[in-house]
């Protein structure tokens, strides 16, 4: 069986996977996206780059069963594309939403109200998981306007993200709790309020061009067990119960 997943999310994903494979005897090969939105580097979007998202690698390569998406709405778009099966999706578990600064915090931000100082350099990503994430946490605040006049940085994607802040090219970015092992004592992840908070689901959904639907659907059911969800909350990840 073949899975795609965003980079982000793969880590909880090859812990699941191979307990199923111990389980099942059912191999589990997983492929993590690799285009620019998976960059380890600090790269800002551009016209060449900007829609350059996982869906279209999904699409390209048209030999997965399964993939995990950091957000829900990449699955709409990736059933609306008919990429992802309609009505074949689970969420896995929930990120919460943070503050992520470099190691050293050079502008001491600790709050959102921090990042509208002036001076305060702020990124964004403009596609995948943290698309939009800005905007639903400071419009709830009244703080669109401030936190607009200081983004100066577009990512293309949370990997470049979590770079730009790890390398000190911005001074601080929303991303989410679960961002701490991407960049081990490179960055800082500042927990904000809960009413403050967004949570975005991870989840897993059936390919258009799966082979085995049963057998997807079997691991698709695993990764929503308490057996495999426990990974994702080694990770940061929030499992809400109901």
């Amino acid at each position: 069986m073949r899975i795609f997943s965003a980079r982000a999310c793969a880590a909880p994903l090859e812990k699941a996977a191979k307990l199923f494979e111990n389980q099942t005897g059912i191999r589990v090969e997983i492929s993590v996206c690799s285009r620019h939105c998976a960059s380890h580097v600090a790269e800002e979007a551009t016209k060449a780059t900007g829609g350059d998202d996982f869906l279209l690698e999904i699409a390209d390569a048209g030999i997965h069963d399964l993939a995990i998406a950091g957000a829900e709405y990449l699955f709409d778009d990736g059933e609306v594309r008919g990429i992802v099966q309609r009505g074949e999706r689970q969420t896995i578990a929930y990120r919460r939403s943070a503050i992520i600064v470099p190691a050293d915090n050079p502008k001491n931000i600790r709050c959102v109200e921090d990042m509208t100082m002036p001076g305060v350099r702020l990124g964004v990503s403009v596609i995948d998981c943290l698309k939009g994430l800005w905007e639903d946490i400071t419009a709830r605040l009244g703080l669109l306007e401030k936190i607009r006049q200081n983004i100066c940085y577009y990512a293309n994607g949370c990997m470049a993200i979590v770079e730009a802040v790890a390398s000190g090219r911005i001074d601080a970015a929303f991303g989410w709790t679960a961002f701490g092992h991407l960049a081990p004592g490179r960055i800082e992840v500042i927990e904000m309020p809960r009413e403050q908070q967004v949570l975005r689901g991870t989840c897993v959904g059936m390919l258009s061009f799966a082979r085995d639907a049963e057998e997807a659907k079997r691991f698709m059911d695993f990764l929503t067990s308490l057996e495999a969800r426990r990974f994702y909350k080694e990770y940061g990840w929030e499992i809400l119960e109901g």
